[in-house]
């Protein structure tokens, strides 16, 4: 996937160079952006990026109109909405442009300052999150509804569904350990004793989290089929919509095909959730850690050579890991340019002792899957 996405860039240079040499020396010569862009690389524009993946006629017209400037060595273009969180491909005008869903489910999907919204940036090592900091953040119960049995995790995408794990949700997994089905889902969530979360400063008011009804449970159809645990990812349609707020607002969704290693360069991905700590079976408050993306070659011993392209690793540094009952919770990072989250990954398995210094755990790509993410969601 990363030579897919280099060959890309290596397209676009070819088509700036066919611009006239004078039309992209300087971002003063070039276009200036319209009201809802931003002059952003080239690299995480996604919107510009999908255009050249889509090869359909016009798309080197519209890279061209679009280029505002260098960015060392590179180009920026005007992005639209300032979001390089976007999947939707851009017909670009002299002073307008136009989405163009790729499928209908895109449009559901929440997109630039409508996901990914922290209400505090402090990333942790395993300790208590900060209030507000991931508020999308799920919770996920099973057994009993009045006083469900909190034992996985999931991400709020939009105001009617949950990303999760398969194996938070498959019955021929959680018959046998004992969860039974998902009966409840707890979004705005912190610490699960208290109700509810107040802030340090009245300046941010207290909230309670809100629960809701599993309408509809979503896996992947090739579950588990083509190595163990492999695509590990779900979706579970809400009974009703979410009210976003301090507390509850989505996350976002990484562009088909993102790089999750040239994404956060030198920088660690955050791993968030209520599950098992050093001290606990299971913790009362939201916790969140920093965990270095790992390559493949390191993490696949462990796991007997038997992981897909659609998985990838984090971890393997100290004694920091996700854990038991972290599954189905995400992974994520903010962009580079823009302080907006999008959730990389799902936690899916690990070795039996979770934060085994130099194992890295397994999480489900996310990437790989926003296709299939926006073609089984509905309004």
């Amino acid at each position: 996937m990363k030579w897919r996405v280099c060959c890309s860039l290596v397209v676009v240079a070819a088509v700036v160079a066919s611009v006239s040499e004078g039309a992209v020396r300087t971002a003063r010569q070039a276009r200036q952006c319209s009201s809802g862009e931003e002059c952003l690389s080239l690299r995480v524009c996604r919107s510009i990026q999908d255009v050249v993946s889509s090869r359909r006629s016009g798309w080197e017209i519209i890279v061209r109109e679009a280029i505002c400037g260098q960015d060392n060595g590179g180009f920026r273009v005007c992005c639209p909405d300032s979001d390089p969180g976007s999947n939707n491909p851009v017909v670009s005008g002299s002073s307008s442009t136009t989405s163009q869903p790729t499928v209908d489910g895109e449009t559901l999907l929440p997109k630039g300052s409508e996901c990914g919204q922290s209400g505090n940036h402090r990333v942790v090592f395993g300790e208590d999150a900060p209030l507000y900091a991931y508020p999308w953040m799920v919770l996920l119960g099973y057994r009993d509804r009045a006083n469900p049995s909190w034992k996985c995790g999931g991400a709020l995408i939009n105001d009617r569904y949950v990303l999760t794990a398969a194996h938070c949700v498959h019955r021929n997994f959680t018959i046998p350990s004992g969860n039974g089905d998902v009966v409840a889902l707890r979004v705005g969530e912190h610490t699960i004793s208290i109700d509810p979360d107040c802030a340090l400063t009245d300046a941010v008011p207290c909230s309670s989290p809100e629960d809701f009804d599993p309408e509809e449970v979503i896996v992947h159809p090739q579950f588990n089929k083509r190595a163990p645990v492999s695509d590990d990812i779900a979706l579970i349609r809400l009974n009703k919509k979410v009210t976003f707020g301090f507390s509850a607002k989505p996350v976002c969704l990484p562009a088909a095909g993102l790089d999750v290693k040239s994404f956060l360069g030198a920088r660690d991905a955050v791993v968030a959730g209520w599950g098992a700590t050093e001290t606990t079976s299971t913790s009362d408050v939201l916790q969140a850690a920093k965990v270095p993306f790992a390559e493949k070659s390191t993490c696949e011993p462990f796991y007997r050579n038997q992981l897909v392209d659609e998985q990838v690793c984090f971890g393997g540094r100290g004694n920091v890991d996700s854990c038991f009952g972290d599954s189905g919770g995400p992974v994520f990072q903010t962009h580079n340019e823009l302080p907006r989250f999008t959730v990389l990954g799902i936690v899916s398995r690990g070795v039996r002792e979770c934060g085994t210094p130099g194992v890295p755990a397994v999480y489900t790509n996310v990437a790989f899957y926003r296709q299939w993410i926006a073609s089984s969601i509905k309004p």
